[in-house]
């Protein structure tokens, strides 16, 4: 089809760098408080996995899942092409013939022709029009649930549930078993592994509090009393009413802003034992959205108190992300909701502009002293494989080659590939465009960054590129903390990032053991939810902004409620709860 003949590379906006920084980790997994421990475990894990592997059947020889062909083996495939991605490539290369794909090369004889080569949108268009025909690449990148869903259905894709268990290494599928099935679990249908999935090790999660620090300071003021890096929404409070009473900015000082986004309210839902935006499984077949909860009313109606107080932005409603993020660069905000890397993105602007801002992190915890989290999508993107495609396994082991042994090389190891990769070389130039991350990644981020900083550990001896690069730069900061200047801004962002925001959001979590976890549910986009969710969501933020403002009183969110079920909510739900009784 022509259309699979054409290679097309359609500009996109670059990546955010927040995106970039979570893009880049190829960190593995490990729970110590050694750094140094953890990379050992690693290294030592990584070769017996493998030896246990080749020796399972007695036979050193028997595990194939790192054998190269003998003969070549070209691979058409369907691959994401970003400008961004492009423009990392070094001279005379290309997405066909990189640091990567000869790394593949290298180790399994495998080369790689490129059917579909798109950006973003284009791409996915390229995907659905290949699927509707029936006429896709052999192996390529689903960057959608939806097309994953679609491609199944249409019974064009190779069941791998064989060739996993026989091929996939012991470290991949440790990485798969840290998210405790789910991850699995969503690209199973019908007891069939019909896609092998990318990780997310909830980078988002949790969402912190953060507070300047240089302005509690110049106040005298510390929410923290007992030292455990977790508040209540009544400490945050405080803090913000003590900012607007005092004008600490000097310019008007608006305690907490939020954006015009529902999604801007999960911190405090979380305070009150709930969750927004979610689909939960209420463990007997049915499933609710989280918004509906009491939790979210409490909150609501909470949020209308301080903005009757004026502790809340008075043009709450009404500000886009960019705008809140213009009042923290502009000084006039001093307190923040979002993830542990904010300071790598956010934050560095405000520094810029700042010199004096400093940051602290706190976990936020409802009135049982319990820190409520929802998991993430376990998954982004998806590697699949044509059904009538003669090597399946050559799947598994491009997986196994790439984020396991590749993982653990050094620049001595695999100079080109690493020089590559520390030089900003885009991890999407790889063959395959998903990540694939154990669950405790941020925990290694941690631990590595603080034993480095503790003397514990050298950058060149961490697990990773992208960690001996982070602390490496971080250590440059710290040797004149006091001046940061255009050089050191960036270790800033990587020690308020990786010692201040993780210190809450995993040394914090970890020592204090409330965290309260719940697993939603991430489901295609089903017939119902394609006609009515939208106009639910227009329903839902009309009502939040309503409430929160007063121009509704909170006994109005019981008629939400039933508007929600009664103009298409209660439809969608019955037809996930059939669809999730049926896969």
């Amino acid at each position: 089809m022509l259309m699979r003949r054409a290679k097309r590379i359609i500009s996109c906006a670059v990546l955010s760098t927040a995106v970039l920084t979570m893009t880049a980790c190829g960190n593995t997994g490990g729970d110590t408080n050694s750094a140094s421990e953890t990379q050992e475990a690693q290294d030592n894990t990584h070769s017996n996995d493998n030896k246990e592997n080749a020796s399972s059947n007695g036979d050193e020889a028997a595990f194939k899942g790192f054998e190269p062909y003998e003969d070549e083996l070209n691979i058409h495939i369907g691959r994401l092409a970003s400008q961004h991605t492009v423009s990392t490539l070094l001279p005379g290369d290309t997405l066909e013939d990189n640091p990567y794909t000869r790394y593949v090369t290298d180790n399994l004889n495998i080369t790689f022709t490129d059917e579909i080569e798109a950006a973003d949108e284009d791409y996915k268009n390229n995907i659905a029009l290949a699927t509707s025909s029936g006429d896709i690449p052999e192996m390529f990148t689903v960057t959608s649930y939806d097309t994953l869903v679609d491609l199944v259905e249409s019974d064009l894709l190779c069941d791998l549930t064989d060739v996993y268990n026989e091929y996939a290494s012991d470290y991949i599928k440790k990485i798969y078993d840290s998210f405790e099935g789910r991850g699995l679990d969503m690209v199973t249908f019908d007891g069939k592994l019909m896609a092998l999935p990318g990780t997310n090790a909830d980078n988002g999660v949790p969402t912190l509090c953060w507070i300047r620090k240089d302005w509690l300071d110049k106040l005298n003021i510390n929410p923290d009393e007992d030292g455990d890096l977790c508040v209540s929404y009544e400490e945050i409070a405080d803090v913000a009413r003590a900012f607007v009473k005092e004008d600490v900015s000097g310019k008007g000082t608006i305690g907490i802003a939020m954006s015009d986004g529902i999604g801007d309210a999960e911190w405090i839902a979380n305070a009150n034992g709930g969750f927004v935006g979610k689909w939960l499984d209420n463990g007997d077949g049915t499933i609710s959205w989280s918004t509906l909860s009491d939790a979210n009313k409490k909150s609501w109606e909470i949020l209308h108190q301080w903005f009757e107080e004026g502790i809340l932005d008075p043009q709450f409603g009404t500000r886009t992300y960019e705008d809140v993020t213009a009042l923290l660069i502009d000084n006039k905000c001093g307190i923040a909701f979002g993830a542990w890397h904010m300071p790598d993105w956010r934050f560095s602007h405000v520094k810029d502009a700042n010199p004096e801002a400093e940051y602290i992190a706190y976990t936020i915890k409802d009135s049982t002293g319990k820190v409520n989290l929802a998991h993430e999508n376990p998954t982004n993107n998806f590697i699949v494989v044509r059904k009538d495609y003669e090597h399946p396994e050559a799947a598994v082991k491009i997986q196994n080659v790439l984020f396991d042994e590749l993982v653990h090389e050094t620049l001595d190891t695999a100079p080109e590939v690493m020089s590559f990769v520390q030089n900003g070389g885009d991890n999407f130039t790889k063959p395959v465009q998903i990540e694939c991350l154990p669950s405790t990644t941020k925990d290694v981020y941690f631990n590595e960054h603080q034993a480095v900083l503790k003397g514990e550990l050298k950058p060149e001896d961490t697990s990773t590129a992208e960690n001996k690069n982070s602390s490496s730069i971080m250590l440059e900061y710290l040797k004149d903390p006091e001046n940061v200047t255009e050089e050191t801004r960036t270790g800033w962002s990587f020690y308020n990032s990786r010692i201040v925001g993780l210190g809450a959001a995993i040394d914090g979590l970890n020592k204090n053991g409330n965290a309260n976890w719940v697993s939603p549910l991430y489901p295609p986009t089903l017939e119902a939810m394609e006609q009515k969710k939208a106009a639910l969501d227009t329903l839902e933020l009309k009502a939040y902004i309503q409430i929160v403002t007063g121009e509704q009183p909170i006994e109005y969110f019981e008629q939400y409620k039933q508007d929600w079920m009664d103009y298409g909510g209660a439809d969608i739900i019955a037809e996930m709860e059939e669809y999730y009784a049926n896969k």
